[in-house]
């Protein structure tokens, strides 16, 4: 594989493990270089020169990850303003080549647009902590669709990785659906089931007397087995169960107490 986009990541140290980290990761599992501090600055280096020339001067694309935190980082704040310098001095007073903003609440999104209006205008991204396969995508986009537009990249080109990237976000959700469609007709199935055999139980007629002393068996506190009418047959179904601290004292089980609320339903 060729050379990937290199990414530095303007952040808040105390949102690292929360979130830029996992993003982080997701962005690297996309074949996508990220420069972070923690794994580029060497103990004993120059923090300036290595977060500023390194860093933010070599990097493609700047992403400005904007937290509660991060907006009270005088670091952060450093980072933005050199960037905005740098792009300046290209002649890029309006088009923010490098920068991708991103904000994880509408609160964060109100306070950029006071403190630093020239980002608003250019691509935001909205990433909260519990961001989902949908966010993620648009931001792996926004990335690659940048970049190739600084490398003069051919618009076609660009369409057409969009739209792939569209396609398989859209794939995505329709897995995630499927997914859940799945497991509820598990859910459904397996209820149905259980409902099948309550039913073939109470058709037996083995466990009437037990049916009919229902208040006694439901009553809290200990159980001994001669109180329980229908006890082996109540045993086999698996409607009781011997008490796990003392063998001599009964316990309604899980099940027990589902064929109960079954019945009340019935």
């Amino acid at each position: 594989m060729g050379q990937s986009v290199l990414v530095f990541v303007s952040h808040s140290s105390e949102d690292k493990e929360s979130l830029i980290e996992p993003v982080v990761k997701d962005l690297r599992d996309c074949f996508i270089s990220i420069w972070l501090d923690k794994d580029e600055i060497v103990p004993g280096e120059n923090l300036r020169k290595s977060i500023f020339r390194d860093g933010l001067d070599k990097a493609d694309i700047v992403l400005i990850f904007f937290t509660e935190k991060s907006l009270k980082s005088s670091w952060v704040d450093r980072e933005i303003k050199h960037v905005l310098r740098e792009e300046i001095k290209k002649g890029n007073s309006f088009d923010l080549s490098k920068i991708i903003s991103i904000f994880d609440s509408k609160a964060t999104y109100e306070e950029i647009d006071k403190r630093y209006p020239e980002l608003t205008d250019d691509l935001l991204h909205l990433m909260p902590v519990e961001y989902d396969k949908i966010q993620l995508g648009k931001l792996v986009t926004a990335i690659w669709s940048k970049y190739l537009s600084l490398q003069d990249g051919d618009v076609e080109t660009q369409k057409q990785i969009l739209l792939k990237d569209k396609e398989l976000f859209q794939k995505e959700k329709e897995i995630e659906s499927l997914k859940t469609l799945v497991k509820e007709i598990k859910s459904k199935n397996s209820k149905t089931q259980m409902y099948d055999e309550f039913e073939q139980f109470l058709n037996s007629g083995k466990i009437g007397n037990f049916i009919n002393s229902k208040e006694n068996i439901l009553k809290p506190g200990l159980l001994e087995g001669k109180e329980i009418q229908d006890l082996a047959e109540a045993m086999a179904f698996g409607l009781v169960e011997h008490n796990p601290k003392n063998n001599y004292y009964i316990t309604i089980s899980d099940k027990g107490k589902n064929f109960f609320k079954w019945l009340l339903l019935k």
